[in-house]
């Protein structure tokens, strides 16, 4: 084995991708469930600006949580690409690209949610109460529904990150199956939103809860059993590098 080969596998991968991936869950689900989730009032712009205003700090870290959530995303597409190119290196780079692709768009998106601090802290202050107010409830009806728009790009993902999972021979086909199918939760969700939002109350928690758990067992799955995954790929590594 070469020492490029050997620089390769003597960093564990997978455990690498499973502790990035729970990194990512923990900051995103903080910044996206727990602060705006709970600081937006629906129907109530008032009431949603006052209580970005009384707790600013926690409303700023949401924000540095989701610029964290891109630096750990970047990579986890490397650690998926570096584990995976061995079993089919055209869908790993597949993967690479749509991760890649998406990571843009949702550092844009993170604009919005600053904008909201701008306003908050005066930033027009020529505009009266009442349209500084509709103006935040417009950036964060922005940032919503760039989330949700994300959704195209990180389905796919998910699906192309199963498939490779389920014909690797490292990873259960488990849990290759369920990233799989978290491409019809977010997909669902997606044209819900946007075509149907009457629906959205009732159908996008059924379709994105379970694409989130699928998400959930995969990171805790390849942080607790990362060793095994590590030497069954260190294994096919071999193996194809002696081909």
């Amino acid at each position: 084995m070469t020492n490029t080969a050997n620089e390769t596998t003597r960093f564990n991968w997978a455990r690498a991708a499973g502790l990035a991936y729970l990194g990512v869950a923990i900051l995103a689900g903080f910044a996206e469930f727990s602060v705006r989730t709970g600081m937006v009032v629906q129907g109530d712009a008032a009431a949603t600006m006052s209580a970005i205003t009384a707790d600013q700090t926690t409303y700023a870290l949401a924000g540095i949580a989701d610029l964290f959530v891109l630096l750990l995303d970047a990579f986890l597409g490397l650690a998926f690409w570096v584990l995976l190119k061995q079993v089919d290196k055209n869908l790993a780079l597949l993967a690479l690209f749509l991760n890649l692709l998406r990571l843009p768009w949702m550092g844009a998106n993170v604009v919005y949610h600053f904008g909201v601090l701008l306003l908050v802290n005066g930033a027009l202050p020529s505009f009266p109460p009442e349209q500084v107010q509709d103006l935040i409830q417009f950036l964060l009806n922005l940032h919503a529904y760039g989330y949700t728009a994300n959704g195209i790009f990180f389905g796919a993902w998910c699906f192309t990150i199963g498939l490779l999972f389920y014909r690797s021979g490292f990873v259960p086909k488990l849990l290759g199956i369920v990233m799989m199918l978290a491409l019809a939760g977010y997909w669902t969700d997606l044209f819900v939103v946007f075509l149907a939002p009457e629906l959205e109350p009732m159908v996008s928690p059924l379709a994105v809860i379970p694409a989130a758990l699928a998400e959930i067992a995969t990171c805790l799955w390849l942080t607790i059993m990362g060793g095994r995954v590590h030497r069954r790929f260190i294994s096919v590594h071999a193996r194809a590098a002696v081909a």
